[in-house]
C-alpha cells in the first residue's frame, strides 16, 4: 500500500439500508355501530342511566382515543452518499436502478519497461485506443516480446503505428503479463521515454480479491481480513476520484498503492503461487460494495503492516490525511515479529547517510551525537538533531528511514544510540503506522471483535456507506 503498509477484516451487516416505515393499523375512533339507533329506554330508570352513560362515553374516549406513534427505530444503516460517482451514488440512482460496479485501472509495470513478456489463452480483440480500430482478432497469444517502435508498439514480429492498445479477450483470467495471470483486459502504452507500460483494466471486486491476498496472509482471522477488504476498496476508489483526469491508470500494483499480485504469478524462485484464494473471494463478497466515509466523504484510508503499540497522526505524514487519521492506541499487533525491533549500521555509513542531503556530495560530517526531539509514544514522527560541530541538522524519522540502506528501518518510529564504531537503532512497528494496522486487526479479531469495530478503532467518527452495486 502507499509508503507502505499491509494486512486485516470482519463481517457487514446485510440489513436494509433504512427500517421499512410501516406501522400496525390504528384503532378505529368509532365503530359503524356508534350510529345505530338503541331502542327507548323506560322513564323510570333514565334518570338512573344518565350518569351510568356518562361513565361509559368518557371510557370509550379515552381507550378509542388515537394512538401517535413514534418512527421505529432504523436498522443499522450505512450513510446517505453525496459524492460524484465513482465515489458515491446518490440516494435517487440507488432507489431507481442498481449502481454500477467501478472499474479499475492498475499499472502492473510500475516505472515502465523496455518490454515485457505477454500471453493471451483464446480468442481475442485488440484495438487501437488511438483510432479505435480494430487492429486484430484472433485465437490466443503465446509467450510474445511486446517492444517499443518510433511510431508505436510492437507485439511479437509485428508493428502497430499505435502508441495505445488495449487486448480485450473473450473470457476471463485469459492475459499474463511476465508470469502474471490478470483478469479483465490489458492496455499496452508506448511512453514518451520510449518504455512501455501495462494497465490491467478490471472490476474493482475482482481486483480486490487479489489484493486482500496480496496484501494480507490468508491464515488471519475472517473477520481482519474483511476489514481489509473494506480498507482497500475505500483506498483504491479514493485514488480513481483524485487521479489526474489525462492520467493512464489509477494505481499501481506495489506497494506504492496496493500490492496487487493477479490470479496467480510465479516467484523468484520459479514457483506457481496464487494470488487470490477462495478465502479472499467470500470475504470480498461479503463486503461487495461497501466503504468507509467521513462525514459522507470517501477520504484516504492509509495503513500499515504493524503500529507498534499506537498509530502516528496522519497530518505526521500524509497531506491528505484527515482527521479520521488521529493517532490511536493498539496493543494488538504485540504477536508481530516487527512489534519491536533492533538493528545497527557502521557509524561511517550512519555519517554518510544521515547528512547526505545537507552536505551535497562532500565529505561526510563528523556526527558527535544525535539528540531525539520528539516525545515518543504520542502519535508523532521521531525528530533528531545531528551534532556535527558547527553544523546541528536536524531530520526526521521518514527521512532517515529514506537515507538509510534499504530494508535497514522497517518504521521511521525509533531511537538511536550512537556508540564508537556504531549505530544502534531500536525501533517499533512495520510501515509508517498511519490508520489502519494489519496486525493489530489480526489482534481484535482474535479477541472478538467485528471488522465493523476493528476499521472504527482506527479511523475515528467514520461511517461504513453501502454503494449498492
Amino acid at each position: 500500500m502507499p509508503y507502505h503498509t499491509r494486512v486485516g477484516d470482519r463481517s457487514v451487516n446485510n440489513s436494509p439500508n433504512e427500517a421499512d416505515g410501516r406501522h400496525a393499523a390504528q384503532p378505529r375512533l368509532f365503530s359503524s355501530s356508534a350510529e345505530q339507533t338503541r331502542p327507548p329506554k323506560p322513564k323510570g330508570v333514565w334518570i338512573v342511566a344518565l350518569p351510568v352513560l356518562a361513565l361509559l362515553v368518557a371510557v370509550v374516549a379515552v381507550q378509542t382515543a388515537p394512538v401517535i406513534h413514534q418512527a421505529p427505530p432504523p436498522l443499522q444503516t450505512f450513510a446517505k452518499p453525496r459524492l460524484t460517482p465513482p465515489a458515491l451514488p446518490s440516494k435517487t440512482a440507488r432507489q431507481s436502478k442498481k449502481a454500477t460496479e467501478p472499474i479499475i485501472r492498475v499499472n502492473v509495470t510500475p516505472g515502465g519497461v523496455n518490454s515485457l513478456q505477454l500471453d493471451v489463452r483464446g480468442r481475442y480483440r485488440m484495438i487501437s485506443l488511438d483510432t479505435q480500430e480494430e487492429l486484430a482478432k484472433e485465437n490466443g497469444l503465446s509467450r510474445i516480446v511486446v517492444t517499443s517502435t518510433a511510431k508505436g508498439l510492437k507485439l511479437g514480429s509485428k508493428p502497430y503505428a499505435t502508441k495505445q492498445i488495449e487486448i480485450q479477450p473473450d473470457q476471463s483470467p485469459s492475459i499474463r503479463v511476465d508470469d502474471h495471470l490478470y483478469r479483465g483486459r490489458l492496455r499496452l502504452f508506448r511512453r514518451a521515454d520510449g518504455l512501455i507500460s501495462a494497465v490491467n483494466v478490471l472490476p474493482i471486486e475482482e481486483y480486490l480479491s487479489s489484493v486482500v491476498d496480496s496484501e494480507m496472509p490468508t491464515k488471519f482471522p475472517e473477520a481482519a481480513r474483511q476489514a481489509q477488504a473494506i480498507v482497500a476498496r475505500t483506498y483504491a476508489l479514493y485514488q480513481v476520484r483524485h487521479a489526474d483526469p489525462n492520467a493512464l491508470f489509477d494505481l499501481f500494483s506495489s506497494q506504492r498503492s496496493q500490492k496487487y499480485l493477479g490470479v496467480e504469478y510465479v516467484d523468484a524462485s520459479g514457483r506457481r503461487l496464487a494470488g487470490e484464494s477462495e478465502s479472499s473471494r467470500r470475504v470480498v463478497k461479503e463486503t461487495r460494495g461497501v466503504i468507509c466515509t467521513l462525514r459522507n466523504e470517501l477520504f484516504c484510508t492509509y495503513y500499515s503492516a504493524v503500529c507498534g503499540g499506537r498509530t502516528v497522526n496522519g497530518n505526521e505524514v500524509f497531506k491528505d490525511a484527515t482527521d479520521a487519521l488521529k493517532s490511536v492506541p493498539c496493543e494488538f499487533c504485540r504477536e508481530s515479529p516487527h512489534y519491536r525491533w533492533t538493528t545497527e549500521l557502521s557509524r561511517e555509513v550512519f555519517q554518510q547517510r544521515a547528512t547526505s542531503s545537507n552536505n551535497s556530495g562532500k565529505k561526510a560530517l563528523a556526527i558527535r551525537s544525535v539528540r531525539q526531539t520528539s516525545t515518543p509514544g504520542i502519535g508523532a514522527i521521531s525528530q533528531f538533531e545531528l551534532d556535527a560541530g558547527k553544523e546541528r541538522p536536524s531530520v526526521s524519522g521518514i527521512e532517515l528511514r529514506d537515507r538509510m540502506p534499504s530494508g535497514t528501518l522497517h518504521s521511521p518510529h525509533f531511537q538511536i544510540k550512537l556508540e564508537k564504531d556504531r549505530v544502534v537503532f531500536d525501533g517499533r512497528g512495520h510501515g509508517h503506522g498511519v490508520g489502519f494496522c494489519q496486525w493489530g486487526a489480526k489482534g481484535q479479531a482474535e479477541a472478538g471483535r467485528t471488522s465493523t469495530e476493528i476499521i472504527r478503532h482506527y479511523f475515528s467518527g467514520i461511517e461504513l456507506t453501502n454503494l449498492g452495486y
